[in-house]
């Protein structure tokens, strides 16, 4: 499997957190552990996916196909403030402060990171997959020589 298909079912995995975030956000009673875990997972993952991301950029440039990178940069930057904001709430261990950033900064996480992923999947993993074979985009990526 070529990396941008491995990137592809990430976000099938992503996806997949971000339906237990919604759980957790529908919940009366907050189930603590199960909120640190998935936001550990989701904040990992996201932060590994955005590594990985990355190194599609120079194949597009390479094959001059022109991709928004400053886009994509921006709204994995838009993110930040939400994070933020819902681990100080889950480190002030305050019920309320917790239930109002899962209502307003979780549901946002989730709207963004939804929206990345469809613009991906639909524009920039589909165009690089219709133009290369998986060993062209290895080979352009470094991973193989």
């Amino acid at each position: 499997m070529n990396f941008i298909r491995a990137l592809k079912e990430e976000h099938r995995q992503l996806e997949r957190e971000l339906i237990e975030l919604e759980e957790i956000i529908s919940s009366e009673i907050i189930n603590y552990p199960n909120l640190i875990h998935v936001y550990k997972r989701l904040h990992d993952f996201w932060n590994k996916h955005e590594r990985e991301e990355e190194m599609i950029f120079p194949i597009l440039k390479h094959e001059k196909i022109v991709v928004p990178v400053r886009l994509m940069f921006f709204e994995h930057s838009q993110l930040s403030p939400h994070k933020e904001a819902l681990i100080n709430a889950i480190n002030s261990g305050n019920d309320s402060k917790i239930k109002e950033a899962l209502g307003r900064h979780a549901t946002v996480i989730i709207l963004k990171l939804r929206e990345h992923i469809n613009k991906e999947d639909e524009v920039l993993y589909r165009i690089t997959l219709e133009q290369f074979t998986d060993e062209e985009i290895e080979r352009a990526a470094g991973l193989i020589k």
